[in-house]
């Protein structure tokens, strides 16, 4: 399929690029070539990923740990998605990063994802379709007594709409954000704790990011992007404005659920951010059948 396309190319560049190469990015439709930016250094950390972060306070108090996710849809029109029904930038069934068997609907419903579904709707606007997961974690890691819910509301939108799907990331990511969902038919609204994008890199063909804070934001948001050298395209803005990246990457890639679903998994462990990153390679190398050096040379 042409995820597994697109991570062996990504897997070459981004080895080649690991060992000291320059590789431009020419993105998939159009032919425009867009460079890529010097992907900047990343302070060491130690410690969990939460530490020193609002939700590390909040999760300890008592409340949940939010994930929110803009997926974008696969479209035939921006890139090469494999096959027509997976290009369908509206069809939620059909598409690679949604409904096809490694998008985010399919994987996490999927029996033993260790995920429970707890709504879905659609009638959010701007978006085809919002879906909400829950999962119980040890308390442990995060110096609290018996589980803590962890949820992920994970959005799915029109490919068409790429551009806002990019924007709604970037202001969750750089200001802060809110979420509603449904549990057991009951509405809720719970403050986000970490924000991610997985999807096609619009950076890549030309997109700006809205204009930054002028200073480090208060409330900006860990985040990950599960998208193409997004670590050169997102990963010098998400720093300035306080947004840390956990996990970005530095070559083509398929930014599929199983990469998305490692990451959920350890930041609901709380293990330190190198651990959410080698989880995510892991992941990437296992699903895409190729070695974990060659997709640790993948992701920053």
């Amino acid at each position: 399929m042409l995820g597994r396309n697109w991570g062996k190319v990504g897997a070459t560049l981004g080895l080649a690029l690991a060992l000291g190469g320059a590789v431009g990015v020419v993105s998939a439709k159009g032919g425009a070539k867009h460079p890529a930016p010097k992907a900047q250094p990343v302070e060491a950390a130690e410690g969990r990923w939460s530490d020193g972060t609002t939700a590390a306070k909040e999760v300890a108090a008592g409340r949940p740990l939010v994930v929110r996710l803009f997926v974008p849809l696969c479209s035939n029109d921006q890139i090469d998605c494999g096959s027509g029904p997976a290009g369908r930038a509206g069809d939620l069934k059909t598409n690679l990063y949604w409904g096809a068997a490694f998008g985010v609907r399919h994987f996490f419903d999927r029996k033993g994802s260790g995920w429970e579904r707890l709504s879905v709707s659609t009638s959010v606007p701007g978006e085809l379709e919002r879906v909400a997961y829950r999962r119980l974690v040890s308390g442990g890691p995060w110096e609290r007594e018996g589980s803590v819910e962890e949820i992920v509301v994970a959005s799915a939108i029109h490919g068409d709409r790429i551009d806002e799907a990019v924007k709604s990331f970037w202001t969750a990511a750089s200001a802060g954000a809110r979420v509603t969902f449904d549990d057991d038919g009951k509405p809720r609204d719970e403050r986000v704790s970490v924000v991610g994008y997985a999807g096609h890199d619009r950076l890549m063909d030309g997109l700006e990011l809205p204009s930054e804070p002028s200073s480090l934001s208060s409330t900006a948001l860990p985040s990950f992007v599960l998208a193409c050298y997004s670590d050169s395209y997102f990963g010098p803005a998400l720093r300035r404005v306080g947004a840390s990246p956990l996990v970005t990457t530095k070559a083509l890639m398929a930014p599929e659920a199983y990469t998305t679903d490692a990451i959920l998994v350890a930041l609901g462990d709380n293990a330190p951010r190198a651990e959410v990153r080698r989880r995510a390679v892991a992941a990437y190398a296992k699903w895409q059948r190729i070695e974990v050096r060659t997709a640790s040379s993948m992701f920053q």
